[in-house]
């Protein structure tokens, strides 16, 4: 875990070193269940629209590191759970400790915003755009599959089983884990919406209407990750 640590240490580091005060900060509350409550806070005069963050877990608050993960937040990417933040507004994000008696700390540790300008460290930013542009490609992929499905008239259950053979062999490929969510996330929500294949009122719905509709709900996003 010292590698985490200094990691984290590195990028604190960087930050100072190069950049001025940082406009988007954290911060953390904790509870005696376990839980911990991060707040981001968007001190930019610009929308946030995306950012990276670093977990660590303590046995003492000014201890050293036991362990630490990485995790992302990116309205382009993940519209579904994620909002962009307004200029001077922040977002809650609960997080449960992994351990008792453990105490939790939050670092942000770059930032990605609405008018293309970003800000941390470079490889760490860089990261974020990587994932953009890895969903760009597996939008495009399942709109061009779920296009030729509907041209060919074919039936929801083998749609659903190309779909899962083509997410088996991509996660097979040995891409790193954050790549892999970003295939994860687009041909779940294809395999999930066509297994539900009921309307709110029970109905049955045809299956050339749910692939087109979910067409356009790929569309859609690839409209954001075009801006």
């Amino acid at each position: 875990m010292q590698t985490l640590a200094s990691m984290l240490l590195f990028v604190v580091c960087a930050v100072a070193a190069d950049q001025p005060a940082e406009p988007v900060t954290s911060t953390i509350t904790h509870d005696p269940g376990g839980a911990a409550t991060v707040i981001v806070h968007n001190g930019a005069s610009v929308t946030l629209t995306a950012f990276n963050f670093i977990y660590t877990l303590h046995r003492d608050p000014n201890g050293p590191a036991y362990g630490a993960s990485m995790g992302y937040y990116d309205a382009l990417t993940d519209p579904q759970l994620a909002q962009p933040v307004p200029p001077g507004q922040e977002i809650t994000l609960p997080f449960r400790i992994g351990g008792n008696g453990m105490y939790a700390k939050v670092a942000v540790a770059a930032s990605v915003f609405a008018d293309g300008t970003s800000y941390g460290e470079k490889a760490t930013v860089q990261k974020i755009l990587d994932r953009r542009n890895y969903m760009l490609v597996s939008l495009n992929k399942s709109i061009g599959e779920l296009t030729q499905a509907a041209k060919a008239g074919e039936r929801r259950e083998l749609i659903v089983q190309q779909f899962q053979m083509a997410l088996g062999q991509e996660m097979a490929a040995g891409l790193d884990q954050e790549l892999n969510a970003c295939i994860q996330t687009v041909r779940g929500l294809v395999i999930g919406t066509l297994r539900s294949a009921r309307a709110a009122d029970g109905s049955v719905i045809p299956t050339d209407t749910q692939v087109q509709s979910l067409i356009e709900t790929l569309k859609a996003r690839r409209e954001l990750l075009n801006k």
